[in-house]
């Protein structure tokens, strides 16, 4: 009998020991991470997910009870070192059964300074998914982005977001790869207004905040969006998108100013599921999806900026690649901004298509706001394309330098 009971201590020792080395706040037994000296970590910024569980910690008094969102909530700590780039965080696991909000603070367990804090979705999360009440697309998922600096410690709180919703939380830690065009002042262009094809993107964009948002409530700014530029031509111009995984169309917000301090709502009219099987088509099975369409009037040229985003979505996630076009009616001629006289020499690379071959396309330069930005592609259908996230040296062909010296006048 002594025996046995010596075998159950001994079992229950192993176990209580097995706990508290695991560190991740799963344990009853001991939850470390419970508060900021016990964050877990440093952890690993290569999106490898580590579980916590607030099923026994405690609300923490730090930095007034606020840093982003209200610390008012049962909350555990991770631990991460800067890298000096931005890093998202991210609750997109399927183990994870609460919505949580999170704070980050970096400094020292003693001396906490807040950086950020939110309790946004997680708009590349394809799991977790809920949808609202409208049955769009929703998520359980948080998500939060922060920048770091070298080797500079990041303590960040996760709490549960409602005040009797315990759970496990799985958490991870990675590198973005914002798109270039992710805000207004750096909207690629002036992009030219014929036909163009302009391949963009939305994944691991933010939802720019702005003061006199265009779209209002019947289009509202839900999902992260990118930014272009035109040159108006003093008549009508219309501005088109279409993408792969979109099946419910495009929201454009349009606004006209000098720069982005100065913007002023331009109205204009949507038309919805064109037909368009030159330009939306994808893939070697010739999968076709619906364009988006709006017009609007313009001043010859003046500057217009447009803001271009998911509208209302069941997609498995409100962010994708996409397609933009731009059409003066005039094959880019229209107004007298001369942009389109501009012109590149050909160079060849290779583009990954959705078959998961590739394809042998050729580039040449198309700039963006930056100068440096854009790729004007020739596509295999003879379709022209620019993409937002590739780099390549520019050469010019075929045009005096007089033109050039008159069209930089025109777009600086």
């Amino acid at each position: 009998m002594v025996f046995c009971f010596g075998i159950l201590a001994l079992l229950l020792q192993i176990s209580s020991s097995w706990g508290q080395e695991i560190g991740t706040g799963v344990s009853v037994e001991r939850n470390v991470m419970d508060t900021c000296e016990g964050a877990a970590g440093p952890r690993p910024i290569n999106g490898v997910f580590s579980p916590g569980s607030t099923n026994n910690a405690t609300v923490d008094d730090v930095n007034g009870g606020f840093c982003g969102v209200d610390i008012d909530r049962p909350g555990i700590w991770w631990l991460v070192n800067g890298t000096g780039e931005v890093i998202t965080t991210s609750s997109c696991h399927e183990q994870t059964d609460i919505k949580v909000k999170i704070s980050v603070f970096t400094g020292s367990c003693g001396d906490l300074q807040c950086v950020t804090g939110g309790a946004e979705p997680d708009f590349e999360c394809p799991i977790l998914r809920r949808q609202n009440e409208l049955r769009e697309w929703d998520t359980m998922a948080t998500s939060l982005t922060f920048p770091t600096k070298i080797g500079q410690a990041y303590y960040i709180l996760v709490q549960q977001e409602g005040q009797y919703e315990r759970g496990t939380v799985w958490l991870n830690f990675r590198s973005l790869a914002i798109p270039q065009n992710d805000n207004c002042v750096d909207a690629i262009g002036p992009v030219p207004r014929d036909m163009t094809r302009i391949m963009a993107t939305s994944i691991d964009g933010t939802i720019s905040k702005v003061p006199d948002y265009c779209g209002g409530t019947a289009v509202p700014s839900l999902y992260p969006g990118t930014w272009f530029q035109i040159m108006g031509t003093g008549k009508a111009v219309s501005v088109m998108s279409c993408g792969l995984f979109n099946f419910d169309g495009y929201a454009f917000s349009v606004y006209n100013g000098a720069n982005c301090d100065s913007l002023e709502c331009v109205k204009g009219k949507y038309k919805l599921n064109v037909e368009d099987n030159e330009n939306c088509s994808f893939g070697t099975a010739e999968i076709k999806r619906p364009m988006t369409k709006f017009t609007f009037d313009t001043v010859d040229r003046s500057r217009y900026y447009i803001y271009v985003h998911f509208a209302r979505t069941r997609a498995e996630k409100p962010t994708a690649d996409f397609r933009f076009f731009v059409d003066d009616g005039k094959d880019g001629e229209g107004g007298s901004s001369g942009g389109h006289g501009i012109q590149f020499e050909a160079i060849k690379t290779k583009i990954k298509t959705n078959d998961k071959s590739d394809k042998e396309d050729t580039d040449v330069g198309g700039s963006g706001s930056s100068g440096e930005k854009g790729v004007v592609t020739k596509g295999g259908d003879g379709g022209t394309q620019i993409s937002s996230s590739s780099v390549v040296l520019f050469h010019t062909s075929g045009i005096s330098y007089f033109v050039l010296l008159v069209s930089w006048m025109i777009h600086s």
